[in-house]
Parts: C-alpha cells; sequence; structure tokens
C-alpha cells in the first residue's frame, strides 16, 4: 500500500471506529451522570450572572448580547480542559476577556485521551508508515465530537439556568444569547438559548415560516404568535424555541425538528407525519388530535463518519395533551409520563426506550411487544 492507502486505512480500521467507541463510553457516562453535571453548570452560571450583575450596577458593563462557554483550547492541550464563561456587551464584544469562572471538561476529554492513546499504539503497528505529527495534526481537528457533549450538558442544563433569579437580574439588549464554543472561534459556537423581545406580528411571522427558508430559524426565538393554519410542509425548525405559539391546524409534514422547543404551545390537529424530531420538547403542550404518524424521534443515533449522536433525551411530552393524538407506524422514543394518552393510537410503533407511567398500563391499546419495550414509571 502507498501512503494514501495506508493512511486511509488506518482511520476506516482504527482511527474512527476507535473514536466512535469512546464516544459511545461518553454517551453512557453523560446519561448517568447529566444530574451532576447540570448541576455544576448551574451553580457556575449562578455565580457568573452575580458578578456580571454586580459589574452593571457599578458602570463597568452595559447591557448583554452573549454570555458564551468557551473552550479554551491552550489548557486543552496543556491537559487542563476547561471552559470559560464570559460576556459581551456592545463595548466589549471585541475585546479580549479572561474570567476566572472556568468548568472542568475532564469528564469529557478523559474520553479523548484515552482515544489517543490507543491511536499511538495503533500506529506503532504501522511501521512509521503513519507519522506522529500527521496523526497529532488530525486529532486537533477531531475535537468537535467530544465537545459536542457540553452543548449537550449546557442544553440540558438550561432549564435550570432560565428560571435563576440572578440571570432576570442581568440587563440584556433585546437580543439575548447562550452560546457554547471555542474562546474567540465563532466557527465552533453554537446557541444554546436565545431570547428576542422584538417579536414579528402573527401575520408577518405567518407569512416568513411559510417561505420555507432553508436555514433562517435555526435556534431562533419566536414567541406569542398565532400561526395557526399554516403551510410549513418540509421546513427546518432545528433547536427553534417557540413560546406560547398556536400552530392550530397546521401542515408540518416532513418537516426537521431536531432539539425543536415546544414551549407552552397549542399544536391541536397539527399534522406532523413523516417528520423528524430528535430530542423535540413538547411538554405541557396541547396536541389534541395531532397527527405523528411515521415520525422518526429514537434515542442514540450515531452518525458513524463525523461522530455525532442524535436522540440524547428521546422526545419529551411530559405533561402535554395527546388526546386523540396518532402515532401510527411512528418511531419513538417518548417521555409520556403526566401526558394525557386518552384515545392515543399506537399502532404499529416502535416505542423502544419510551417512558410512561404505570397507572397508563391498561389505559393506552398497546400489543404485548410494545408493552415489554416501554419502560413502565412508578409516581
Amino acid at each position: 500500500m502507498n501512503g494514501i492507502e495506508v493512511w486511509e486505512h488506518f482511520m476506516k480500521q482504527d482511527a474512527i471506529p476507535l473514536r466512535n467507541e469512546q464516544l459511545h463510553f461518553l454517551r453512557q457516562y453523560f446519561d448517568e451522570y447529566k444530574e451532576m453535571i447540570a448541576r455544576d453548570i448551574v451553580q457556575l452560571f449562578d455565580e457568573f450572572c452575580l458578578e456580571i450583575e454586580k459589574k452593571q450596577t457599578e458602570g463597568e458593563l452595559g447591557r448583554m448580547m452573549l454570555f458564551q462557554f468557551s473552550l479554551l483550547r491552550s489548557a486543552l492541550m496543556e491537559g487542563e480542559p476547561v471552559y470559560m464563561l464570559e460576556a459581551q456587551d456592545r463595548k466589549t464584544m471585541d475585546q479580549v476577556q479572561i474570567t476566572p469562572f472556568r468548568l472542568n471538561a475532564k469528564w469529557i476529554f478523559n474520553f479523548m485521551n484515552s482515544w489517543t492513546e490507543l491511536l499511538e499504539q495503533k500506529r506503532k503497528a504501522y511501521m512509521n508508515q503513519i507519522q506522529s505529527h500527521s496523526l497529532e495534526a488530525w486529532l486537533k481537528e477531531q475535537i468537535y465530537p467530544f465537545h459536542m457533549f457540553m452543548v449537550h450538558a449546557v442544553r440540558y442544563a438550561m432549564d435550570q439556568i432560565e428560571s435563576l433569579e440572578s440571570l432576570q437580574q442581568v440587563a440584556k439588549e433585546p437580543l439575548f444569547d447562550i452560546r457554547v464554543g471555542e474562546y474567540k472561534d465563532p466557527e465552533i459556537s453554537e446557541s444554546v438559548y436565545r431570547k428576542s423581545e422584538n417579536q414579528r406580528s402573527s401575520i408577518t411571522c405567518k407569512g416568513w415560516m411559510e417561505n420555507l427558508l432553508e436555514h433562517a430559524y435555526i435556534y431562533e426565538h419566536i414567541a406569542q404568535v398565532d400561526i395557526s393554519g399554516g403551510s410549513y410542509r418540509g421546513i427546518r425548525l432545528n433547536y427553534t424555541r417557540f413560546e406560547e405559539v398556536d400552530f392550530t391546524g397546521s401542515q408540518m409534514q416532513d418537516s426537521l425538528l431536531l432539539g425543536t422547543r415546544f414551549i407552552r404551545c397549542t399544536c391541536d390537529e397539527v399534522d406532523f407525519r413523516k417528520s423528524v424530531m430528535f430530542d423535540a420538547d413538547f411538554r405541557e403542550c396541547s396536541l389534541v388530535g395531532a397527527r405523528l404518524d411515521d415520525t422518526l424521534g429514537t434515542r442514540d443515533v450515531m452518525s458513524e463518519k463525523h461522530g455525532t449522536f442524535f436522540g440524547i433525551h428521546g422526545v419529551r411530552f411530559m405533561r402535554a395533551n395527546l388526546s386523540q393524538a396518532s402515532f401510527r407506524g411512528a418511531k419513538i422514543a417518548g417521555d409520556f409520563t403526566y401526558a394525557n394518552l386518552d384515545g392515543v393510537d399506537f399502532t404499529g410503533a416502535e416505542l423502544t426506550g419510551s417512558r410512561m407511567l404505570q397507572r397508563d398500563i391498561f389505559k393506552v391499546s398497546l400489543t404485548e411487544e410494545q408493552r415489554q419495550s416501554v419502560h413502565w414509571v412508578e409516581e
């Protein structure tokens, strides 16, 4: 084999499979310890907000545009992986900032270190055909799939962060973002929370969304509008946050709803058929008569090529009104605890990984196979 063929063989047989194995281990660790991880994030964020409010009171900082958990690559290279919390107002957005608010990320990068150690052993078996400097350069590009677990962790902690009194007291610009990324690298930065005070009117918002613009809605915050009866088939709403929005009777078949949050929304009679909804959140929503047939929302689906996971938490329907909703043929890991399941149609649905209350075990019509695939929760 020539050099290119050796490298490709090394990637296919060793590097990628070993990376994905460690990512699966990291996924298991996160699932087991996510409450503890979230608690540490919330505590640090609370302390950070108190400091920001103090500086605003003293006139040192203006209204906030952005808070970011930033990976410090220099610290990572020194074996001390940390994320630094930084804040930006209009005056400081282009300035270098160093703050003492650091989040230890060894729980993530210990798995990357294990992978690199295994790879070094494998590299030696190739009798110097794989150069160490080439491998090191490639490994620097492989931080992203591991870093994504900090994105998952902060997203998971956002329920608690949103309710912090200290965050409420911070003065913010009309458009405010919380992001997770790499220090001073906007290319590696992902929004986990956005709040916009400048909302479109219902008519304008409905027209904007019916245009089905490919990338316009990602991370957006859309609140308190009536966009019912809309034609949104095939719309991409990945990580969009809807708050008290009325979708009644809308057409949303074949849509992409990865991580989409519907907060106290009305989705009665909405047609979601054949939509992809990994980690979508419908908690406390009304979905009376909604059609979710042939939807896809399973857990732990991995892109082997990129090392990224879909379905970290499953689809959340807790306390939602699903009366007369239909999930025929759906493949969905849903948390249905405390939801109204009157007349829900699960015919042909794959429910592996779903959760329901023990009291609902005979309330919903399921086959024995479906019943065995559900985790029944005692109150």
